[in-house]
Parts: C-alpha cells; sequence; structure tokens
C-alpha cells in the first residue's frame, strides 16, 4: 500500500535525527506512527489523525534537536554507537522522563524571562504574527485551491476534454465509441429568465446531457435528477441548486411539483441537488449555476457539428489510464477531421486536437503559478521575519553572556544550555504562531472578501485542521530556524572572558559580528526581491490603465438584456427600437445605441460571439475570420469612438438593401490592403456588404487583449443571431437616478424582462482588471511590510552596534574626531550592509523573474527601470534607518561613555 501523504513527511524528518540512532530506531519508529496515524484515523476521522501527526512530530523534532546537541557535546559516544560499542536503547528509555522534566523547566524558565523583558518579547511576537498569519493566510488558499482533491467521489478518475467547447454530435460520437470512459457528461451554461414568483430575475442555467449528475457523483436533497426521457422533446423538467431554493423559495419542501417559467416557459420542478454540490468552475464560466434544465437532444442546432457549445466531463473506466483513453479519444478524431475537416481545422489548415485533462488539474492550472507566486512570497516574508528576529536574539544573548556563564560555571552543559535556548525560541514562535492564527483568520475572509476572480473554489476558504497543523508546524520550524544560531553562538564564549569584567563589559565576538551583518544583509536582499515582483506587477497594471480603449468612458452607462428565444426576430427588433425611443427620452440622456454586445462586458459565454469568414470582393487584401457585431444607428457616437473615414450607421442602414459595414482600421488593412475601405464591398455569410465607415480599434474584450478584426453590421438586419442585447447609455444624470429609470423603461414594454447588469463604463473597465489589481495590491502589502522589517533590522543592528562601541566612539571623539566623521562611520557601515544585501537581491531577482514572465503585461520581467527604482528605494530606506543609530553615536558625551565602560 502506498504510504500517506503524513507517513511521507514523516519518514522524510526522520532524516533529521543522526544516522547511528536512525539507523538503530528509525524503522521501529516509522512502523509505531504508522500503527498509531492508522488508528486514530479510522477511530477518530481526520482530526484525531491531525492530531497524533503534530504530536509525534514534536517528539521527533524534540528528539532530533537533543541527539544532535548531544553529539556535538559526547561526539566518542557516537563514535563507539557506530562500533556498536554502546547500546544507545536503554539511555534512552533512562532520559526519557529526565528530558521531558527538562522542557518543562526550560520552558518556565523562557516564560519568566519573557516576563521580564515584555518590550523584547512582544516586538519578536509581533514580527513573528505577521510573517505566520500571512504564511498561513496564503497557505490555506493554496490549500483549498491546489491541494485538496475535488468534493466529488473517486475525483482522480474524473478528465476534461480541453481546447474549448464541444459539439454536440463530436460528444454523442464519443459517448457511442470511448470504452475509456465509464460515463460522459456535458454542460452548456447561459443566462435564462426565472419569472413569476416576485421581480423577473436573470439566472445562470446549465443545460445538461444524460449523465451529467451521474458523472460528478450528484445526488439530490429534494426530488429528483433527470430521467432519460427528460431529454426528448418537451419535458419541461427543471432542477434547482440548493442556493437558490433557499434563497428564492425559502427551503420550502412544496416546491417539488410546482411550476416556474423559464424563459417565458412554463417548467415543473423536479428537485433540489444536495447542499454540497458545486460544479467545477472550469465546467461552468461564469456565475454559480442557479438551476438546470435537459438538454433537448431533438434542437436541430445541436445536430451541426459548428455548434460548439458543450463543456464536456468524463470519468475513467477503472484502470484506464489517460494517456489510453487519449489515444482512443485521437484515433477517433482522426476519423471525424477526415469526414469534416471545415468543423476542426484552423485557418493554417491545423487541428491542435483536444488534450485529455485530469479535472482538477484543468480547475487550477490558471491560477497555480499565481498562487504559488504568493506562497513564495509570504516564504520569503517568513525568511525576514525569521532574521529580524534572529538578529534581536543575537544582541540579548549578547546582553544575557554573563547569565549563560554562570549557568556553565555551576555544571550546566552546552547542550542543556543551547536547549534551553531553543526552547525559548520555540516558545516565542509559538505565541507569534497563535497571534498569526488569529490574523489568518482576518485574512482568509478579507481574501474571500476582495475575491479578485478567476480563482475556483474561495467559497470553501476556511481555517480548517489542516491549516492549523501548518501553522504550528511552520511556528516549531520557525522557532528552530531563529534560535538556532543565536543558541549556538550565545553558547560559544568561553566563560572565564564572559565573568572577568561583567556583563557590560562582553563586547560582540567578531563571528557574531559577521553573522549578525549576514542576516542584515540577508534581509535587505529577500526584501529586494519581494519589492522587485512587487514593481513588476505595478508597472504592468499602469500600463494595462495606460491603454486607450478606443471610446470614451465617461458619463457611459450600460445594461445587458437577454431577450430569449420566445421572442421572434421582428419583436426582438421592434422591443429594441421601442426601448432606445423611451431612454433617449429620459432626463439627462444625450445619447443611446445598442449592440449584441458591449466593450468590456466580458460576456464570452453562451452565444455571445458571431465569428465567421469575411472574403474581400476586388482586388487586394486577404480572406479573414472576423468577429461581426450588430450595433443600432448612433453606436459609435454614444461610445465615443472615432470614425476615423467615412461615417457610422443612420437609422436608414438598418433596413438598407443591399446591406453596409463598418470596420476598423485593422481589418480594412487586412481586406483590402487599406486603412480606408469606404466605398469597397465585403462577402460575409452569403452576403454582400458595402463599406461605409472605418473606425479606430476599440478593446472589445479587455485592455491588456489586442484589438481583433471586427465587421459592424446593422443590428436590425442580424438581430436574429443573437438571444441577448446591450444598451450604451451616454447621460448627465447620476448612475442612483439612471438606474431605476432604466428598469421602469424595461418594464413598461415588457414587465417580465429581467432587467441586470445595470453598471458605468468605468466600472467595467476597472473590473477587466480587477485581478491584476488585486495581485499588485496584495504582493505590494507583502513587499511594504518586508520593506519595514528589513529596514528595522538595519535600525536594530545598527543601534545595537553603536551600543557596542560606545568606548571606542568615545575615545575616537576625545581624541578630536569630528562628530560628523563618527556618524559618517555607522553610515557607511550600514551603507556597506545594505549595498551587499541589494547586490545579493538583484541577482535573486533575476534568478526568479522567469516566474514572473507570464504575470506580467506591457513590461518585460527584467525591466531595468523597475530594478534601478527599487534598489533606490531600498538604499534610500535603508540610510534613513541607519540615520538613527549615526545620530546617537556622533552626540554621545565621550566622558559618559568612558564612564559607563
Amino acid at each position: 500500500m502506498r504510504p500517506s501523504l503524513a507517513e511521507r513527511i514523516y519518514g522524510a524528518l526522520l532524516r533529521l535525527l543522526p544516522r547511528d540512532f536512525r539507523d538503530a530506531y528509525g524503522t521501529d519508529a516509522s512502523e509505531l506512527f504508522r500503527d498509531l496515524y492508522s488508528r486514530a484515523r479510522d477511530e477518530g476521522g481526520q482530526a484525531a489523525a491531525l492530531r497524533v501527526w503534530l504530536r509525534s512530530v514534536g517528539r521527533l523534532l524534540v528528539c532530533a534537536v537533543d541527539e544532535r546537541i548531544d553529539g556535538l557535546r559526547w561526539p566518542d559516544r557516537q563514535d563507539a554507537a557506530r562500533q556498536g560499542a554502546v547500546s544507545r536503547g536503554p539511555r534512552r528509555r533512562r532520559r526519557g522522563g529526565d528530558v521531558m522534566g527538562g522542557v518543562i523547566q526550560d520552558l518556565r524558565h523562557a516564560l519568566r524571562a519573557f516576563r521580564r523583558r515584555p518590550g523584547f518579547t512582544l516586538t519578536a511576537v509581533a514580527i513573528l504574527a505577521i510573517g505566520i498569519g500571512a504564511t498561513t493566510t496564503i497557505f490555506s488558499v493554496v490549500d483549498t485551491v491546489l491541494l485538496r482533491s475535488l468534493p466529488y467521489p473517486e475525483a482522480e478518475r474524473l478528465v476534461y476534454v480541453d481546447n474549448g467547447s464541444h459539439s454536440y454530435l463530436d460528444f454523442r460520437e464519443w459517448e457511442e465509441g470511448m470504452s475509456g470512459f465509464e460515463v460522459m457528461g456535458g454542460v452548456w451554461n447561459e443566462e435564462v429568465s426565472v419569472t413569476g414568483d416576485g421581480q423577473p430575475e436573470k439566472l445562470w442555467g446549465g443545460q445538461v446531457t444524460r449523465d451529467f449528475f451521474q458523472v460528478l457523483g450528484v445526488r439530490p436533497q429534494l426530488g429528483r435528477l433527470f430521467l432519460r426521457d427528460d431529454h426528448v422533446g418537451d419535458a419541461a423538467v427543471v432542477v434547482l441548486s440548493h442556493g437558490l431554493w433557499t434563497r428564492k423559495w425559502g427551503s420550502d419542501a412544496s416546491i417539488i411539483g410546482r411550476r416556474v417559467t423559464v424563459n417565458g416557459q412554463p417548467m415543473v420542478v423536479a428537485g433540489v441537488v444536495s447542499p454540497d454540490f458545486r460544479p467545477a468552475e472550469l465546467l461552468h464560466r461564469g456565475g454559480a449555476v442557479d438551476l438546470w434544465l435537459p438538454l433537448d437532444l431533438a434542437d436541430p442546432d445541436y445536430q451541426s457539428r459548428g455548434w460548439h457549445v458543450l463543456n464536456v466531463v468524463a470519468r475513467l473506466s477503472a484502470g484506464t489510464t489517460v494517456p489510453a483513453a487519449q489515444a482512443e479519444l485521437d484515433a477517433i478524431l482522426d476519423q471525424a477531421v477526415a469526414a469534416s475537416p471545415d468543423s476542426y481545422l484552423d485557418r493554417n489548415g491545423e487541428f491542435e486536437g483536444f488534450p485529455l485533462i485530469p479535472l482538477h488539474e484543468a480547475s487550477v492550472r490558471q491560477v497555480s503559478s499565481t498562487l504559488l507566486m504568493l506562497m513564495g512570497a509570504v516564504g520569503l516574508m517568513l525568511l525576514i521575519a525569521c532574521a529580524n528576529v534572529a538578529n534581536l536574539m543575537l544582541a540579548r544573548g549578547m546582553a544575557r553572556a554573563r547569565e549563560l556563564a554562570v549557568r556553565g560555571a555551576l555544571g550546566a552543559s552546552r547542550r542543556r544550555i543551547v536547549g534551553q535556548l531553543l526552547t525559548e525560541s520555540v516558545a516565542l514562535a509559538l505565541g507569534g504562531g497563535l497571534a498569526g492564527i488569529l490574523l489568518a483568520f482576518a485574512g482568509v475572509r478579507a481574501f474571500s472578501h476582495f475575491d479578485p476572480g478567476g480563482i475556483p473554489r474561495l467559497q470553501e476558504l476556511s481555517v480548517d485542521p489542516r491549516v492549523l497543523g501548518f501553522a504550528v508546524l511552520a511556528s516549531v520550524a520557525t522557532g528552530v530556524l531563529f534560535g538556532i544560531l543565536p543558541a549556538l553562538q550565545a553558547t560559544r564564549k568561553d566563560a572565564s572572558d564572559a565573568l572577568k569584567d561583567g556583563a557590560a563589559s562582553v563586547t560582540a565576538s567578531r563571528k557574531g559580528r559577521r553573522l549578525r551583518s549576514l542576516l542584515v544583509v540577508s534581509e535587505m536582499a529577500l526584501a529586494l526581491v519581494l519589492l522587485v515582483g512587487a514593481g513588476l506587477l505595478f508597472r504592468s497594471l499602469t500600463e494595462r490603465l495606460q491603454v486607450d480603449p478606443g471610446f470614451r468612458t465617461q458619463q457611459l452607462v450600460t445594461m445587458k438584456l437577454n431577450l430569449g428565444p420566445t421572442y421572434e426576430e421582428e419583436e426582438r427588433v421592434r422591443f429594441t427600437q421601442d426601448l432606445m425611443e423611451r431612454v433617449a427620452g429620459l432626463p439627462g440622456v444625450r445619447s443611446v445605441a445598442a449592440g449584441a454586445t458591449l466593450p468590456f462586458e466580458m460576456s464570452g459565454r453562451g452565444r455571445c460571439c458571431w465569428r465567421t469568414t469575411v472574403t474581400p470582393l476586388g482586388d487586394g487584401g486577404e480572406e479573414i475570420r472576423s468577429i461581426v457585431h450588430p450595433v443600432t444607428q448612433d453606436y459609435f457616437h454614444t461610445l465615443g469612438a472615432d470614425v476615423a473615414f467615412g461615417r457610422e450607421f443612420t437609422r436608414a442602414d438598418q433596413v438598407a438593401d443591399p446591406s453596409v459595414a463598418i470596420l476598423n482600421r485593422a481589418t480594412s488593412l487586412r481586406l483590402f490592403g487599406d486603412e480606408n475601405g469606404v466605398g469597397r464591398e465585403l462577402e460575409m455569410a452569403n452576403t454582400t456588404l458595402t463599406v461605409v465607415g472605418v473606425v479606430d480599434g476599440v478593446h472589445h474584450w479587455g485592455l491588456d487583449q489586442d484589438v481583433e478584426s471586427a465587421v459592424y453590421v446593422p443590428h436590425q438586419r442580424f438581430a436574429g443571431e443573437f438571444d441577448m442585447m446591450s444598451l450604451a447609455v451616454r447621460s448627465e444624470t447620476d448612475l442612483g437616478t439612471l438606474v431605476p429609470a432604466l428598469r421602469e423603461a424595461v418594464w413598461a414594454l415588457q414587465p417580465d424582462q429581467p432587467v441586470s447588469g445595470i453598471t458605468s463604463m468605468r466600472q467595467l473597465v476597472s473590473s477587466s482588471v480587477a485581478a491584476p489589481r488585486f495581485l499588485s495590491v496584495l504582493l505590494g502589502t507583502f513587499a511594504a511590510v518586508a520593506l519595514l522589517l528589513a529596514c528595522g533590522g538595519i535600525y536594530s543592528s545598527m543601534l545595537y552596534s553603536v551600543g557596542q562601541r560606545r568606548r571606542e566612539l568615545g575615545i575616537r571623539i576625545a581624541l578630536g574626531a569630528e562628530r560628523s566623521d563618527v556618524a559618517g562611520l555607522v553610515l557607511r557601515q550600514g551603507l556597506k550592509l545594505t549595498v551587499a544585501g541589494i547586490a545579493l537581491g538583484v541577482l535573486g531577482a533575476l534568478a526568479v523573474s522567469k516566474l514572473l514572465e507570464s504575470l506580467v503585461w506591457g513590461v518585460t520581467a527584467t525591466d531595468p527601470l523597475t530594478f534601478t527604482g527599487v534598489a533606490g528605494l531600498l538604499a534610500i530606506v535603508a540610510v534613513l534607518a541607519c540615520w538613527a543609530p549615526a545620530r546617537r553615536a556622533a552626540t554621545a558625551d565621550p566622558l559618559e561613555s568612558l564612564r559607563a565602560e
């Protein structure tokens, strides 16, 4: 049986023990842990197993430290043990109670020491709380999104058919011909109108194939799920999500059998899914799914290979691997491509295929690099916090040199003293960890509240036992990390030297100064790496925001409507024109226009886009595939987009025959070899269009997206291609007044029409950069904290150094040295550390710059301006941090300095 993750971690930690001890007892320890862990998991569940794991790991770490220190004090005992001359078992059994008693005694001594130095204790705990709290918060996100399996039965057998959505004909062939799939399911998501109970609503509905729920192991909370007969003809049944049932119908159990109106069609509620079912975000790409409808397999639209609407998930047959299933799928696709190449080949005559990807991997691949980068960032911040506290511990150890010397003179071994100091460090770290856990609770809530979008399963985010276990383990590891070097350094001094003139006269050794300097340099280097990452993301965000969207966003309001399949084409046209006339008459409205989609609506779901082949008539240019935008008259005037050549649509163009078109510059250049294509003709969807205008490029999908080929056509002639319609309103009225007026205008024409998505264009543009802005702010916050910690480290180090050199500095001043020279001496020392830290940090930032390439836009990951600016900022802040110690050294009274010595 394959060892569990907990067993593998425990086995790895066993390597911390000395080799001879591990050889003698490692196997027994592993077997004992496996038995205890398995019994606890079987009898008490994951929580009991976690307690056993934490207790076992804690004991192992204490034993490892004890054995290592014991080996330093008694190296001959290890040599004898290797030769078989010394039996360690009985000795360990005799010392077990003594070790535990010693740990308790050290812990009590540590608590008394902390009470005597509350300033030091609170400072160290606060620094560690920030580092551990941030690390625990991000780990909770990483654990929820990346480490946990999906909440479905045997989730490891679920695969996703990648490379976009797929046609139902393809799905049916795979379902019938794939032996590697035990069961398959497909879902098509689009917005639907729900009316009849209260105010009409626009919700997300998922049309699913017969076995979709079976693939994911869904169970009903009430009623039933779909039957096979529900997918043929007008079954008119619907299954509700638990959230919609609770919100809209108050968890009323009598909802089963009740009729609700979806897209104008009465439907019977067949069931409510269980509350724990959440379809993977990859399968719905929108808001949470509110209800499910059976996919009507008799619908003529689904009989076309060009109708790509289904997101497909499958469960592998028992014993089937992903490569084996992929080979079987490729064989079926080869036949399909040979029979119908136009449905698969791109404009270059190539077919990328449909890769099979484990569902969990496919769900997180867009965010995995971002989350791992954040985890690395907080890890660096935690290391800076450790270095900061280690510097404090070094200074405290020097101040306690006399105390430790007395203990040594009274018979305490070095191992005993190091153990005591390590106990203090771990206790201090656990205090910081406890405060950090409290910060993590707040951090998790904040992360969920400021959801940047695109991160799956955030609704499951919590500080659970796994995260608490991580926080405890991180605290213990942190305590050992920042405590071991100061402990060894503090116990390295000769006791006679420490007792000669008293603690006040004990000066730092050269090794101690080097160690403190190394810690300061490390802090500065790590801080610079974080600052460079934050600077690159900030520069990338700035570059996005400086992009001209191609229209004026001020005083522009948008509204989305889904006219649904119940509207005939003439009804859609009439409704659109009547609504525009009503809205145009509202107070403060200057112009109004409509289109199938508006820029930055991000409505790339459902039937949002019409892409087709466009062929130039006449000489020059090339045949291209372009997106088609049906728009009304005054569209560009309302958006505030510039018409470079010709004119925009008029009311007469909506019914003109032959029809007309407007291109953007890029499309005109590619079609005709000339940006001014006014008067030229093109063919699209078996229709000849005359170009009457050319506009500058509009960034339709986002500021970081290129302006793509676009053909604008009269809305009235092509309204039948779309169920949705979006209104653009340029108004001087504030949004709070305009929103209810727009709703009333819609309901005056159609009382059952849901109205949603009324927002300003400024908000849409801002939302388009929400994710990079969130990431930039978050990493910037981490970098700012790291900068403060690093500068606090150099400040405390220089202040301590000035205190240690009081006699030297006093003699310099007494012998006639200028006070400015003394200040310069301290500043130069701080600058040397800063320059060394910056140099190492630049090298580190260059080494990790590759990891940021996929996260930045508009700048390179080695942007010289960012590196230079960050290095300059760090140098300035470091100089300011060194100024106070330098001023203290320059203004000191030499007589008092000498008298103090």
